[in-house]
């Protein structure tokens, strides 16, 4: 028809230009890692601040019909790859490849990042503090299951700080080599994707054995490797493992969310919205911790989470985790540090960081 391929040569045209500018931008890019070589301070050429940014700026630019968050994701491409030009990123998450985690590394530092899985938490903390890795991925919270206990206790010992936050939309797939979930006979998942899927499991597959393994991308292999079984994991498990998907978005909420922390040595520059997170003790007295939680609301500052965990070497005594709207150069928050300071044991400020959106 010559309308479409009047258009689709009208798109060609604007494809090279697209390519024209992308490679005019790395080569200012080139240019710019190329000073920040001759200055011996500089020990970063990654300026995270900086592509949040210029998201933001385009964001509240974009007329539409293309949609913020796709602006967003292919942003974030076009700086991991020029970022890759100058000197390669390299990102810790917890593995094996295709878990949730690795697909929060691949949203926030793009695929031309080099992503390292690791077997556990404190190994990521571990990479990122002796600079083998720039920064890692944690998670820290599923809307669900709750908190990841693990994550806030490696933060106790290590200097390392919340950089930046993101909430990934959690969906789960049931998938296998099997093309009719009518021949599956074993079902392999990590026991959280067990647990979200719970009454969709009870309804459509309660007559089948649910083997729990350590990851979402374990189970995945040997849905790959084993007939007649089958595995819960992530979409992208679908495509490195060559599966068929059975059913699709399986979890019983919707509204499933992973909340992941990026976690580095360097302070976070205050965006527009942003989030800071403390732990300290106190005595254990009547009313101590109210009084603590009380200067918050003094000050008009929303608290948005609060979680204790057992002091290790103190039986019966805790260390409290919060988080809560501003960032630590706000007057009003540099004020509550200042007063709560003189009510605890120990503080800690483990970083004040933009404010995630969900990303699904």
């Amino acid at each position: 028809m010559p309308e479409i391929r009047d258009l689709r040569q009208k798109i060609d045209k604007i494809d090279d230009q697209i390519l024209k500018l992308i490679n005019r931008r790395a080569a200012l890019a080139i240019q710019i890692g190329k000073e920040k070589s001759k200055n011996s301070q500089t020990n970063h050429f990654h300026v995270p601040h900086r592509e949040r940014e210029i998201i933001e700026r385009l964001q509240n630019l974009n007329p539409g019909p293309f949609p913020d968050s796709s602006v967003e994701s292919v942003f974030r491409e076009v700086f991991s790859a020029t970022l890759a030009l100058e000197k390669p990123l390299k990102i810790a998450y917890l593995g094996p490849e295709t878990t949730f985690s690795h697909q929060a590394a691949l949203k926030q530092f793009g695929h031309s990042a080099i992503h390292t899985p690791f077997n556990n938490i404190e190994s990521i903390f571990a990479e990122v503090e002796k600079d083998h890795c720039g920064y890692g991925i944690v998670p820290v919270e599923n809307s669900t299951e709750g908190v990841i206990n693990l994550t806030l206790d490696c933060f106790v010992d290590s200097p390392l700080l919340i950089v930046d936050e993101l909430k990934l939309g959690i969906s789960l797939c049931l998938m296998s080599k099997e093309s009719d979930r009518k021949n599956v006979k074993v079902l392999y998942s990590h026991p959280q994707a067990l647990a979200q899927c719970r009454n969709w499991l009870n309804v459509n597959f309660s007559g089948v054995e649910q083997i729990p393994v350590s990851s979402t991308a374990h189970a995945a292999q040997l849905a790959r490797d084993e007939k007649n079984s089958a595995a819960i994991a992530g979409r992208l498990a679908v495509e490195v493992y060559d599966l068929n998907i059975l059913a699709d978005e399986i979890q019983d909420r919707r509204d499933n969310y992973t909340r992941f922390l990026v976690i580095g040595k360097e302070k976070a520059k205050k965006a527009k919205r942003n989030k800071t997170t403390l732990m300290y003790s106190i005595r254990d007295e009547a009313g101590s911790l109210l009084k603590t939680l009380q200067l918050f609301a003094k000050n008009k500052i929303n608290l948005t989470k609060i979680q204790s965990r057992p002091l290790r070497d103190r039986t019966w005594e805790y260390l409290f985790y919060l988080d809560f709207d501003g960032h630590i150069e706000d007057k009003n928050v540099h004020r509550v540090i200042e007063t709560l300071q003189k009510h605890c044991l120990f503080m800690k400020i483990l970083g004040s960081y933009p404010e995630a959106r969900i990303k699904k």
